[in-house]
């Protein structure tokens, strides 16, 4: 269990794509390749779906010339709530200085990329106010995908998209390459029932920072701000609908933005949250993930958790000095460069009772997904035999949110490794959430063990 506990929530690009999800750059980029067949992986590769589901995606001309990032520009945005447009071919990622003031949520400038990734649609790279876990204002990019089909009375539905886990460098955010993003290119019928796609880089990749790995408050202010900003794209038409679907890491990040939407963004009806393979139990896997197997997961999460908390989440009461000098590379690697760079990570990278000592254990607990009911139903699909993140995971989230009275239906297929099962569980995610969208089709049952409620 522990190598799977390793890379509990991680999605790299499809096979053949680059490490940021580029399609492009591959003289430039390291790619992360799927495994083969007996390799010990710390990723989840989503692949692409067939040639129908994203008919104009094409290999070379999705991304603009390589960005700088983490950078902040000398020519600031005076007025956050004009956004600007950015032509093809230029810079969207450097950070105006100083961050205008603003809402969070509110679109700063926006990219369209050509093609775009589904057919009759426009899909636009985007960044946005956010913020820090401290507070402070922060950006934070992303993408969006718009039909081009008529909006309905009462405006579009919004699917936000939180997705699995590419690394932590600025150069693995999936907006950098988006015919290489697999879970977007994933949501072709929810783009063609007429919903808009609004898709997360998270907090720290493609802008200035350490991503926050799974840090639930920094994952789900990150995914409603991006659902916000994107009703402001040409021609969105957007109404307040919102669904929320993930897988992985970003089962785990949908949960929280899930959790966080009453209060972060009121203005938005969810309507419900789908959550594939969600490794919702940090405390549990920290506590168990070391030493063997667990590298890439554990130096992830150690790195963003410094980011978040600060000097209440020092590296150095995790590692040895020796685990300390790798550090660095959570922060410069994307998910398989990373897993092959800590291959050979002994237990002597750790310190005595790393994982399961304070704070770590208490951050980590933090972080659990799913200890807050909210009203809208909640869908888990979780693999019997997931490969990556054990369903035992998800089945103790499930049992506890059904004591809390949520809304929750766990379907558990018998077949499908933690990749292999993406695309069948995202399948059946897109047919349930349009039911929630409108009030078609059965309602949202609960299939907890005492057979409770069914509502909504």
């Amino acid at each position: 269990m522990a190598a799977s506990l390793a890379a509990s929530c991680s999605s790299a690009p499809d096979e053949g794509a680059d490490a940021t999800g580029g399609t492009d750059a591959s003289a430039e980029r390291p790619t992360s390749e799927l495994p083969a067949p007996n390799q010990a992986t710390s990723s989840i590769a989503v692949p692409p779906t067939p040639a129908t589901s994203a008919a104009t995606a094409t290999s070379s001309s999705t991304v603009a010339p390589e960005p700088t990032v983490s950078a902040r520009s000398t020519d600031p945005i005076t007025d956050a709530d004009e956004p600007q447009e950015v032509p093809a071919g230029s810079d969207l990622y450097t950070v105006p200085d100083p961050i205008p003031d603003g809402a969070h949520g509110t679109l700063l400038r926006y990219q369209e990329v050509t093609p775009s990734v589904h057919a009759k649609s426009r899909t636009w790279r985007m960044m946005y106010l956010s913020e820090s876990l401290a507070g402070d204002p922060i950006v934070v990019t992303g993408l969006a995908v718009v039909p081009q089909t008529p909006a309905p009375p009462g405006g579009r539905n919004i699917v936000t998209l939180t997705h699995g886990t590419t690394g932590s460098a600025d150069r693995c955010a999936p907006s950098m390459a988006p015919g290489s993003a697999g879970e977007l290119l994933l949501l072709g019928p929810s783009v063609v029932s007429g919903s808009i796609i609004a898709a997360t880089d998270y907090e720290g990749m493609g802008t200035p920072g350490a991503h926050p790995y799974l840090v639930g408050v920094s994952e789900g202010r990150s995914g409603l701000d991006a659902a916000l900003a994107a009703r402001h794209l040409p021609d969105a038409e957007a109404g307040s609908q919102l669904g929320v679907m993930g897988y992985s890491q970003g089962g785990h990040a949908a949960m929280w933005t899930a959790q966080l939407a009453a209060e972060w963004a009121p203005e938005l009806d969810l309507v419900g949250t789908f959550a594939g393979a969600p490794p919702t139990e940090i405390s549990t896997i920290v506590g168990v993930a070391l030493p063997g197997g667990s590298s890439s997961f554990i130096y992830l999460l150690v790195a963003g958790y410094a980011e978040a908390y600060g000097d209440d989440a020092d590296p150095a009461t995790f590692f040895t000095s020796a685990g300390l000098r790798d550090l660095d590379l959570a922060d410069e690697l994307c998910v398989g460069e990373l897993f092959g760079a800590l291959t050979d990570v002994t237990a002597d990278a750790y310190l005595p009772g790393a994982g399961s000592e304070p704070p770590w254990t208490e951050l980590a607990s933090e972080n659990d997904a799913g200890t807050t009911a909210v009203d809208a139903p909640l869908l888990i699909i979780h693999s019997a035999v997931d490969d990556t993140v054990p369903a035992v995971l998800s089945e103790i989230a499930f049992d506890r949110l059904c004591r809390l009275g949520q809304v929750v239906e766990r379907r558990v297929p018998p077949e499908g490794t933690h990749a292999g099962a993406a695309p069948p569980a995202y399948a059946e995610a897109q047919s349930w959430m349009q039911a929630r969208f409108g009030g078609a089709g059965p309602d949202a049952i609960s299939n907890c063990p005492d057979g409770a409620g069914f509502v909504r």
